[in-house]
């Protein structure tokens, strides 16, 4: 059976990233002051660019550009990136509140334009808590959404070359336009992803947003996340993309995969693990809470308790925060979930490993001359 392909996409590590995962590894937020017991990689322009040029070199379609106070400031990190990428889209991440819809628009219309057009925008609400509330946001999950709402209407309307007048609830514009600069124009508008597993999110998602972006779950729940979202776009007359957001370690076999993953875990802290949970499950992300939900039963003595689907591992969420699990196996299983993966209606995928510079060198040399084979693999427009 024939299948739509997959666009790959990567991570960027703007926090750094160690290879000693359980202290320092890529998204892994201690609980201490610990150092890594190998040495910190410093997200410096020197490695990311490495990491970008070999995800290119891969035949990765872009790279996600993460947002948060814990990272280097994505627009700065990805205009650097577009002056030594020549195809690599670049997948920035913003959260709305932090800068108005105007500005982050000019911003999007200067970077499409200057980098040939190689830009996505991530959209990431959040939630309530610390992180919105360095920014002044101190509303529920509810008005957070309202917010994202109101920015990506006025998003799409500036992108349509209008010159917009509104009051809303967080976003108030009288005249706004970015036809500032006529003899240049305005761009096509970079492509919106977003996700979000609530309420609000599918509202959001139905109204705005060209690609719907889920962490990885088994496929069944998957299956009915995009039946769901699909139905809420048609009433508004829209198609949407999917893709998923996961962890991987792909290798030759499928017993080396394993005992590579379970590596990750040795000598783990249980009560740094166990106060790592406790953390991610009072978050108010639904998405993650529905994440935890899939390894509650996990046990780092009890190997098979880590599986939480064929080729799909949850030893990843007992290490870090964001996607509770990920793919792991030989490259041809891991090609078999892809295709699996693109029979649903996925064909969009963003991983990432530990570390990721040598984690795209076993994608480049396995996984992704396997799904080439296939005919899996979709090449990008830029290519």
């Amino acid at each position: 059976m024939a299948h739509e392909g997959i666009r790959l996409h990567w991570y960027l590590p703007t926090a750094g990233e160690s290879r000693d995962v359980q202290r320092g590894g890529t998204n892994v937020r201690t609980l201490d002051d610990e150092a890594p017991r190998s040495p910190f990689r410093a997200p410096s322009l020197s490695y990311l660019t490495q990491v970008a040029l070999a995800v290119e070199e891969a035949g990765f379609d872009s790279v996600l550009v993460p947002t948060g106070s814990f990272c280097e400031d994505p627009w700065v990190v990805a205009s650097a990136l577009a002056a030594v990428t020549r195809r690599l889209r670049l997948l920035v991440a913003l959260h709305p509140r932090t800068a108005t819809a105007v500005s982050f628009a000019h911003r999007a219309a200067s970077l499409q334009r200057l980098s040939g057009g190689r830009l996505a925008l991530n959209v990431v609400t959040g939630e309530p808590g610390a992180e919105a509330e360095q920014h002044g946001d101190f509303g529920d999950k509810a008005d957070q959404y309202l917010r994202t709402a109101e920015f990506l209407d006025a998003y799409d309307a500036l992108f349509r070359g209008e010159s917009i007048d509104r009051e809303g609830a967080h976003v108030t514009l009288r005249g706004a336009s970015l036809d500032q600069v006529p003899s240049v124009g305005i761009p096509a508008r970079p492509e919106v992803w977003f996700g979000g597993s609530s309420s609000y999110a599918g509202d959001v998602a139905a109204r705005y947003v060209d690609v719907y972006l889920s962490w990885l779950e088994p496929v069944e729940q998957l299956r009915e996340k995009i039946a769901w979202i699909r139905e809420l776009a048609a009433e508004q007359g829209r198609d949407v993309r999917f893709g998923v957001r996961g962890w991987i370690l792909a290798r030759d076999t499928h017993e080396q995969a394993e005992r590579d993953a379970l590596a990750l875990l040795e000598g783990i802290d249980r009560g740094r693990q166990a106060a790592l949970r406790e953390k991610l499950l009072a978050r108010q992300s639904v998405g993650q809470q529905r994440g935890q939900a899939l390894i509650a039963g996990a046990d780092v003595d009890d190997p098979s308790s880590l599986w939480v689907a064929p080729g799909i591992w949850g030893g990843f969420g007992l290490l870090a925060g964001g996607a509770a699990t990920g793919f792991v196996g030989s490259h041809a299983e891991i090609a078999d979930r892809f295709a699996e993966l693109s029979s649903i209606g996925v064909h969009d995928v963003i991983v990432s490993g530990f570390p990721n510079l040598e984690e795209t060198r076993w994608m480049s040399d396995g996984l992704v001359p396997e799904l080439a084979r296939r005919g899996l693999l979709e090449r990008g427009e830029c290519r």
